[in-house]
């Protein structure tokens, strides 16, 4: 395990969340937040659903408006979310955003 020195940066943090899930996700910690994204910059934050392919359109999307209301906080300061389309260009646009747009 490589211990983390003070000059590490995190570029981001992708929370993955399946769509399918009934149990709404929890969001991390405020304090780890802080620690590895610095100054608590939510910009760096991604909540990820997956799964799509896996669930009914009308319940994905039910699912994910109460996810997203259940991160409001979060999402008003700067996180981000979206949908990963189980294909490598979906994961790539997802990582991409996440690099590029801080």
């Amino acid at each position: 395990m490589r211990h983390r020195h003070k000059k590490d940066k995190v570029t981001g943090i992708l929370y993955l969340h399946n769509i399918q899930d009934n149990r709404l996700i929890m969001p991390p910690p405020t304090h780890i937040l802080q620690d590895l994204c610095e100054d608590n910059n939510a910009k760096r934050l991604m909540f990820v659903t997956t799964h799509w392919d896996q669930v009914e359109s009308a319940r994905g999307e039910s699912r994910e408006m109460q996810i997203q209301s259940r991160l409001r906080p979060l999402l008003r300061a700067g996180a981000r979310a979206a949908r990963f389309g189980m294909t490598t260009d979906s994961a790539w646009r997802i990582v991409e955003s996440l690099v590029h747009n801080p």
